[in-house]
């Protein structure tokens, strides 16, 4: 939307010099980390105050055998959830504000958060007012994969139309490979893989990514399903989801931008990716609002995000990973959740198979730490750093091609 103010503006001759700010990737990032997080902090108290009038709060103990996790959540009883509402309507208005709205990635990033957030905010509602365990799992999966597969059509369209537009004009010779692309910078010139259909592999040169065509929309399925799980999984201390959240999506702002110049990619070996600016500001976006969240969420938290807004935060970072042709990149920037995720697929395996046994005192994991006698603040503060950690190395790894 600031984009479009400085254009509309320049065509009456109205130019204001520090609106030419708003051309700028970074300035329209830090602008719109900025705004998620003052209105965070003007919506949230808001919004616990209407939570609590509803008596949408932790429900308490779930007497499910696990005695210690029993006891921490009927400490908690009563405190408001689906906070993820205040995140999820923060993200969706700060990236309009400061994405480019002409950009059809911005609707999908935004489309995609949405749905996932609906599949949480009926679970949320079902466990609340049913005294459930949530949404029945065949509706849940039902709903989240229809979501994923719309995202994964809309993203094969836009990528398939951005490429034709580039490959189709002046900067593309007739005997150029097909999906690859040169674009001058000053006296330099610049020839990269455009990131079409396809999947690219870590350590590996760009020029063995794999063309995926269709089967683009099932991958997209799968790894938007998979992030959204692995977040709700993370979802289960003050501060735990939403501080793996904010680094997680302070990694692919990075990587987002670096990917989106050609010169970049270009050094790097790494597909291009046309557009991918506006991913970045997003990322920007759902870290102020993370960032936001947290002063409300950190120990003792006066408000839970819910499923609401760890499917919605899951999602939309799957869907980032996939614009970004970084996917494989989540197994680091998103340790924690595939941790988290792991640990529980890998209790459930153990429990059926052989006959009852458990390789965790408690699962997801940081379940496990709690019943060693870890404190939840200790917990919470050493899976930061671990995924602080891992991020770096994500980041690092984008050279070693």
């Amino acid at each position: 939307m600031m984009t479009l103010l400085q254009e509309f503006l320049a065509t009456f001759g109205l130019e204001w010099g520090p609106l030419r700010l708003f051309e700028y990737v970074s300035t329209r990032a830090v602008g719109a980390a900025f705004t998620a997080f003052i209105l965070m902090m003007l919506v949230m108290p808001r919004l616990i105050r209407w939570l609590k009038l509803k008596k949408f709060g932790e429900t308490g103990a779930k007497g499910d055998g696990a005695v210690v996790v029993d006891a921490m959540r009927e400490g908690k009883k009563g405190t408001p959830t689906m906070g993820g509402l205040g995140l999820v309507g923060v993200i969706c208005l700060t990236a309009i504000l400061w994405c480019d709205p002409t950009s059809m990635r911005t609707w999908l990033l935004i489309f995609g958060l949405l749905s996932f957030a609906y599949v949480g905010y009926l679970d949320d509602r079902t466990k609340i007012f049913k005294g459930a365990k949530g949404t029945p799992l065949f509706v849940k999966l039902g709903i989240q994969l229809s979501a994923a597969g719309i995202c994964g059509l809309g993203l094969y369209l836009i990528n398939q139309s951005i490429a034709e537009q580039l490959l189709t004009g002046a900067h593309h010779p007739a005997d150029f490979p097909i999906d690859w692309y040169k674009k001058s910078l000053g006296d330099d010139s610049f020839i990269v893989r455009l990131g079409v259909h396809h999947l690219s592999f870590p350590f590996i040169p760009v020029e063995y990514a794999l063309n995926l065509g269709l089967w683009t929309v099932l991958w997209v399925v799968f790894v938007t399903s998979a992030c959204a799980n692995g977040v709700n999984f993370t979802d289960g201390m003050d501060g735990l989801a939403g501080g793996t959240m904010l680094i997680a999506a302070l990694a692919f702002m990075v990587i987002a931008y670096l990917t989106s110049r050609v010169d970049t990619a270009d050094y790097l070996k790494v597909l291009y990716i046309s557009g991918g600016q506006e991913v970045a500001i997003f990322c920007a976006a759902m870290a102020g609002a993370c960032l936001g969240f947290l002063w409300f969420n950190c120990a003792p938290a006066e408000v839970f995000m819910g499923d609401t807004g760890s499917q919605a935060l899951g999602g939309a970072l799957g869907l980032v990973a996939l614009s970004t042709k970084q996917e494989f990149l989540i197994i680091l920037v998103g340790f924690i959740f595939v941790l988290e995720a792991s640990s529980v697929a890998i209790q459930i395996i153990s429990f059926r198979l052989f006959g009852g046994r458990r390789v965790f005192l408690c699962a997801p994991i940081h379940h496990h730490f709690q019943y060693k006698g870890w404190p939840e603040s200790k917990i919470v503060l050493r899976f930061w750093i671990i995924a602080a950690l891992f991020a770096l190395v994500a980041l690092a790894t984008l050279k070693v091609r």
